[in-house]
């Protein structure tokens, strides 16, 4: 027992001690140097030495990496060869994907015209070799909706996210009900369709096939809807008073477990005040 007490603390002396000699080569070199320069040391050499502690090693070197995003504004691109000494310790480190998909958009172009390309860049990166992060492919969903227009996309990496373990509450319920708007169906649906109709993986087409069905209960209930209005005089109120009044059978039942509601226009939507029992059941971040 006290061999492998005596064991751990050697580890950790190691450890600190590669931490000084870090932080030694950054303060003497600080002036010329990009700020998480690790005195020649490689990220190869880096990896061996730190004894397996890759991650902790990494996250030094972020903490002195991710300030230098703001030298863009300058014109100074050491961030992306410090980002990437980092990725080389950790690949697995999920936050600086995250964080440079999320912060390079705001970059403004006369600094740094490529930006927002290279977010997709470290964003493909980071789907590919760290660990699930949720974070990587929604920021990559809202960059491609706001700055690129681009809907097919944005679809694409919702979906991805909301499929990762982790994500929270709010935004899962973001990435699930996103394009259900009566504006956007039947482009969504033609995109999923696209996704069904080309994907060779399962778990893929099922999911697609989820969000079509979806989209045609949405059509479904705001045709009822103009039906109990041409009959009645007014919209419905509920969904259940298509059933009472005999418009419809029976509510179907949403594929992700939301419940529909028909809003005052008489047109369909999800209440995001009742959420799906797995999602309920998760911790609020």
């Amino acid at each position: 027992m006290r061999t492998r007490s005596a064991g751990k603390i050697v580890v950790m002396i190691c450890l600190l001690l590669l931490v000084v000699l870090l932080q030694y080569e950054y303060d003497a070199t600080s002036v010329a140097l990009p700020s998480n320069d690790t005195g020649g040391l490689s990220p190869f050499m880096i990896r061996e030495i730190d004894m397996g502690f890759n991650s902790t090693a990494a996250s030094f070197m972020w903490v002195t990496t991710m300030p230098e995003i703001l030298d863009l504004w300058r014109g100074r691109t050491e961030y992306f060869s410090d980002l990437a000494a980092v990725n080389a310790v950790d690949p697995k480190l999920g936050y600086p994907y995250a964080f440079s998909v999320l912060t390079l958009p705001i970059v403004p172009t006369s600094s740094y015209p490529q930006a927002l390309a290279q977010s997709f860049v470290i964003g493909q990166e980071g789907l590919q070799n760290a660990d699930p992060d949720w974070r990587i492919p929604y920021y990559m969903a809202i960059n491609y909706y706001l700055d690129e227009k681009d809907l097919k996309d944005a679809l694409t990496y919702f979906n991805i996210a909301a499929d990762t373990p982790g994500i929270p509450q709010y935004a899962e319920r973001f990435a699930l009900n996103f394009g259900i708007g009566q504006n956007e169906r039947d482009r969504v649906r033609d995109l999923w369709e696209t996704v069904y109709e080309s994907t060779n993986d399962p778990a893929e087409k099922a999911r697609a096939e989820a969000y079509i069905f979806r989209l045609n209960i949405f059509d479904y209930l705001d045709a009822a809807s103009k039906q109990y209005k041409t009959e009645f005089g007014v919209y419905p109120t509920s969904t259940q008073e298509l059933v009472t009044k005999g418009i419809i059978p029976f509510v179907p039942q949403d594929p992700f477990g939301f419940t529909f509601i028909i809003k005052p226009d008489g047109t369909s939507d999800i209440d995001l005040t009742k959420l799906p029992a797995y999602i309920s059941s998760e911790p609020t971040e």
